[in-house]
């Protein structure tokens, strides 16, 4: 099933067939539909998407800017394969960003906001004991942006984007190596609870220790 754009859009973007598409594959990276290594044709993601081949070229040109595609020679397009050093890298970064744009959150997180936060883990937690690799990534992502997008930075946000964009496929394939077990203990429930007591400080770092899983997975 092709995901369709539901994240934010730059205010200053214009909203072109082009700019829908980037959007759509980006929660695509970040959640791990496309796997590293995995070739990705203009062709094939037009059809996918019922546009030409414009557009299409277009937000793949974008996302190679981005660093979430490269060229692996004049004619293709490749998710990139990221080394052990790197994906570390990408995990630091995110642990410091995350857990500052979460601060900056956790006034504007609402009871709303925290009931859905809730639901969501609950799905998560379904595909986990059904080892739905896919189904998990999905809620995942929604998981932490539903926090991250609270904050309104127009600075961390869209660098946590970048991280994202680059941590997805990777992430995919190392969750998919070793199964759903490897996922089992994520500290969401540590996030819900300390937005449910007001504990902005138990909050940050259960933002934290959850990224830190991600770095627990290579050793």
């Amino acid at each position: 099933m092709v995901t369709q754009p539901t994240g934010r859009r730059d205010a200053f973007s214009p909203d072109t067939a082009s700019t829908r598409l980037h959007q759509a594959l980006r929660t695509r990276m970040c959640e791990g539909d496309f796997t590293p290594g995995e070739v990705i044709s203009i062709r094939r993601i037009a059809a996918e998407y019922g546009t030409s081949a414009m557009p299409a070229r277009e937000a793949l040109r974008w996302l190679v800017t981005e660093g979430a595609l490269v060229f692996s020679d004049s004619r293709k397009i490749i998710v990139p394969k990221l080394s052990r050093e790197r994906f570390e890298e990408v995990l630091y970064a995110r642990k410091n960003l995350e857990t500052e744009v979460s601060r900056q959150a956790f006034v504007h997180i609402t009871a709303t906001d925290i009931d859905e936060l809730k639901r969501i883990d609950e799905q998560i937690n379904g595909a986990i004991a059904q080892g739905d690799i896919v189904r998990y990534m999905r809620g995942n992502y929604q998981f932490h942006f539903l926090i991250y997008r609270r904050s309104q930075s127009q600075v961390l946000l869209p660098l946590i984007e970048i991280l994202w964009l680059q941590y997805g496929p990777s992430m995919r394939y190392i969750c998919t190596r070793w199964g759903a077990s490897s996922i089992a203990d994520d500290h969401h429930r540590e996030v819900t609870q300390a937005l449910s007591n007001g504990d902005r400080e138990a909050f940050c770092q259960a933002i934290g220790a959850d990224i830190e899983q991600g770095m627990l997975l290579l050793s």
